[in-house]
């Protein structure tokens, strides 16, 4: 439950210090709301278009973003099936 939030913020924040020391770096500087809203459209594929990468290093960071977000969304997935799983075979034994 906590992964997750640390992840997106972790990627806002690395937005933000590629924005800053390069403000070219995207389409428009980006503030900490600004960043935390281009995470979040990434990491839910929206991608509405309305801040985009621009240099060679944002846009890896952004690519790397996008596996590591997939990655996060298989593995929480795998891990709540692996739940309900468990508590099926559980209740199926009670009985």
């Amino acid at each position: 439950g906590v992964a997750l939030p640390a992840l997106l913020v972790l990627y806002a924040s690395t937005y933000t210090v590629m924005s800053a020391a390069d403000p070219s770096s995207f389409t428009q500087v980006l503030g900490r709301t600004d960043a935390l809203y281009y995470t979040m459209t990434v990491f839910a594929t929206v991608g509405f278009g309305d801040i985009a990468p621009v240099s060679e290093g944002t846009r890896i960071v952004t690519m790397i973003q996008m596996v590591v977000g997939l990655l996060a969304v298989g593995l929480a997935a795998k891990l709540l099936l692996g739940a309900v799983q468990e508590a099926v075979a559980r209740a199926a034994a009670a009985e």
